[in-house]
């Protein structure tokens, strides 16, 4: 009897974990390196960021701010995520690390993934910029990648952040 109470205990664990809000979890300070490109046919450039995540739980929404450096520049990274109650849908609102737009996201979130997509005009250069952005969250690791939405076997970016 005892080991069925066991085997309980372990799968109502194990289920509630998988069940936790990855928002909730994105929740604090993070600190990454790895590459991103401006444009599909750029070469990748070494980038590190800070970010900060604030997760209101009534709202269920996540705030995101910071900042990360490429060779010569810095970059301002924000964005607004919100869920949807009682669904894995997100919305929101996402700038670009050019920091030049600020453009709606509509994603997914679940077993610790956020994934959205963004379309945004460099108001600049009048390039189009359009992206699917997948944050992955894993014990007190994250991982942002994003990758062409016309052809996603062309990757943007992959930033992996401690905390």
């Amino acid at each position: 009897m005892r080991l069925n109470k066991l085997i309980y205990l372990v799968a109502t664990i194990a289920a509630s974990a998988s069940l936790a809000d990855p928002l909730a979890e994105m929740s604090g300070s993070w600190h990454g390196s790895g590459w991103a490109r401006e444009t599909q046919k750029a070469p990748k450039e070494t980038v590190r960021c800070k970010i900060t995540n604030t997760y209101n739980d009534g709202a269920q929404i996540l705030t995101l701010e910071g900042r990360c450096i490429v060779p010569g520049r810095r970059l301002k990274i924000s964005g607004i995520i919100s869920a949807a109650e009682g669904s894995d849908r997100i919305t929101g609102r996402w700038s670009n690390p050019t920091g030049l737009v600020s453009a709606p996201i509509v994603g997914i979130k679940r077993n610790g993934i956020v994934a959205f997509n963004f379309s945004a005009t460099n108001p600049i250069t009048g390039r189009k910029q359009s992206q699917n952005v997948e944050w992955r969250i894993s014990n007190d690791s994250l991982r942002l990648r994003s990758s062409n939405r016309v052809d996603p076997t062309i990757m943007m970016s992959d930033i992996s952040f401690g905390r």
